[in-house]
């Protein structure tokens, strides 16, 4: 159907405008042959990219990347140092970011290596992304079990761990450690190996009220220090007075054109 589209809307002089076709896209093969065979002018990536967000990399080299353990935990621990630039690393900082970090892995915790030798056939008969591989644990390192497990509670604490974490070696060394601790066993004993319900995207994180229900009391969390005030304050006033002594105006202001800026307000 993405094809016939791309067709009607040359055939109806639209050509100029970029078609972007997307679906079940998990590899860099699977994503070349639907922009080859569609003509659309390139592809998006949703699930595919949550799986094994370097499946950008591959499709730039054009070769499938089977990271190892290590190589993986270096992805993810990536992603945790961008969530502490982004929301600050303190404790406001971390209730925020755990938001989102430890969901992640109910989509990392999926990835299979899926090298085009062995699977690209396979691929143009059934959507590999809706036909995951299983692994025997038996077949995987204890480091390997900790990555591929399914259940929330495992999730969480790996982002703890790499969030705490100070450097990849350190954060390899802390996973390792967890992977082959009693109290990992004892989550695995207990269902820990329990699978997240597959539901798409509809296990993104929940808003705090539905559609119609009513808005709950927002939990205040942890408080700043009267230091981490004093912090911000002073960064805001060095702030402040550098963009007036540039002739620029504070507070900024939000939602004024270039021209209204320039008026005397």
């Amino acid at each position: 159907m993405i094809e016939k589209a791309v067709q009607e809307g040359k055939d109806e002089g639209y050509g100029h405008v970029r078609m972007i076709g997307n679906g079940d896209i998990l590899t860099h093969y699977e994503a070349r042959r639907r922009i080859q065979e569609s003509s659309v002018d390139s592809v998006m990536v949703g699930r595919g990219a949550l799986i094994k967000p370097w499946i950008f990399k591959e499709f730039h080299e054009n070769k499938t990347w089977i990271p190892n353990a290590k190589e993986r935990i270096e992805v993810y621990r990536t992603l945790a140092s961008y969530m502490k630039d982004h929301f600050g690393d303190d404790d406001f900082g971390r209730k925020r970011a755990f938001g989102f970090l430890p969901w992640h892995f109910e989509f990392l915790s999926r990835y299979t290596p899926h090298p085009e030798e062995k699977f690209g056939i396979l691929s143009t008969e059934k959507s590999l992304i809706q036909d995951r591989v299983t692994i025997s644990p038996d077949d995987l390192s204890p480091l390997e079990v900790l990555l591929s497990n399914q259940h929330n509670h495992v999730h969480s604490i790996i982002a703890s761990l790499l969030w705490d974490s100070n450097s990849d070696a350190n954060a390899l060394q802390k996973l390792s450690e967890f992977a082959e601790s009693r109290e990992f066993a004892e989550i695995m004993l207990n269902g820990g190996t329990d699978k997240v319900e597959d539901t798409v995207l509809t296990n993104l994180p929940k808003s705090k009220a539905g559609k119609w229900g009513k808005r709950k009391v927002r939990n205040p969390g942890p408080k700043r220090s009267e230091e981490e005030i004093i912090q911000i304050r002073a960064e805001r006033a060095a702030k402040k007075a550098t963009i007036l002594a540039e002739g620029g105006v504070w507070p900024p202001l939000k939602g004024v054109t270039d021209r209204q800026k320039g008026k005397d307000i």
